[in-house]
């Protein structure tokens, strides 16, 4: 008995999880996401979210008056070790505009955050999967010079999707999950 016990115990410990999955639509998840816009720095960009029955539906319009020009959608903080995934497969559709997925590691805004562009090509879903180790890092719009890596990775708080391109006007993109691997 203590055998089986004790190899129940190596197994469970040795088990790693392939994917971690967040799967959007009503009763799944991203109720608790939420919208951060340029307007916490007195930009006049909008934006909300509504969940569908499959999907995540992030809508509004980015205004550039005011030093604006971004529109985000962002997870709840909570520490998320990341350091066993090396891809991020994301499925969306969307207007022809640059988004792009962000994973952050601090809490401060003028700290870096890495991301890496989604660029809906139609108005059709599309599934794209994106190599971790090929997110750079941003700080305020500029790009830092170095990605994203295993020992960052184990240390990630919070996710999210931002509309940065700096052009005004109407957006939609539509996201049904999010999968590392």
């Amino acid at each position: 008995m203590k055998m089986l016990i004790l190899l129940m115990t190596i197994f469970t410990f040795t088990m790693t999880e392939t994917t971690k999955k967040i799967d959007f639509g009503k009763g799944k998840s991203g109720d608790n996401w939420q919208v951060i816009n340029d307007d916490v720095m007195g930009g006049r960009s909008s934006s909300q979210f509504e969940l569908q029955e499959n999907s995540l539906i992030f809508k509004g319009n980015v205004s550039l008056e005011n030093n604006g020009g971004f529109a985000s959608l962002r997870s709840p903080f909570g520490k998320v070790d990341l350091s066993d995934y090396k891809t991020v497969t994301i499925r969306y559709k969307g207007t022809q505009r640059a988004f792009a997925f962000t994973l952050e590691n601090e809490r401060a805004y003028y700290r870096p955050s890495f991301k890496k562009i989604l660029l809906p090509k139609s108005t059709d879903w599309e599934t794209i999967t994106l190599t971790l180790s090929d997110f750079e890092a941003y700080s305020l719009g500029r790009n830092m010079g170095y990605n994203l890596t295993p020992k960052i990775q184990e240390d990630i708080i919070r996710m999210g999707i931002i509309l940065n391109d700096k052009k005004s006007g109407g957006f939609e993109l539509e996201v049904d999950f999010i999968e590392f691997k």
